[in-house]
């Protein structure tokens, strides 16, 4: 981790941003539901070309661990989203690593970065959303303090 720099993204890492995210989505993959993973990247995919018509909005915060000029992961995270309560708040929208880095606190220094971010909008809480399955990554947003508010139910008919 000792090369890796922490930064604000720019919009010419947006495609390895994306790139990174369809990778990794195979760790997060529901198993209730019959798509395949191909599918699952192409949706991902188109939906975070969105991403290009977003960045440089004052309410995303895109912020990448870079090395050598490679995107080795990232952080989107949108501030002012609604909460079930009504109340305006912080949202990650997606948290990547490269495998061969997790455990290496590069997830933690990025979560760090929204949460400074969202901070620095004048929010007071961040959100986030997880697939059940994906112990892992449950582990490690109940570590960094995040507790479990809602739970999204579902049944196969």
């Amino acid at each position: 981790m000792q090369n890796l720099v922490f930064r604000e993204a720019k919009e010419s890492d947006l495609q390895q941003v994306i790139d990174l995210a369809v990778e990794a989505i195979e760790h997060s993959q529901s198993p209730f539901r019959n798509s395949s993973l191909e599918s699952i990247k192409d949706y991902r995919r188109r939906d975070l070309e969105q991403l290009r018509a977003l960045y440089a909005q004052s309410h995303v915060g895109i912020f990448v661990a870079e090395e050598k000029g490679e995107i080795k992961g990232h952080v989107i995270v949108l501030s002012g989203m609604k909460a079930v309560t009504g109340e305006l708040q912080g949202w990650i929208i997606d948290l990547s690593v490269r495998q061969e880095l997790w455990g290496t606190g590069v997830a933690q220094e990025l979560t760090l970065m929204a949460e400074e971010f969202i901070r620095s909008k004048g929010f007071q809480h961040l959100g986030l959303g997880v697939t059940s399955a994906n112990k892992r990554a449950i582990r490690f947003y109940e570590k960094m303090g995040y507790l479990e508010e809602r739970k999204q139910m579902i049944k196969k008919l």
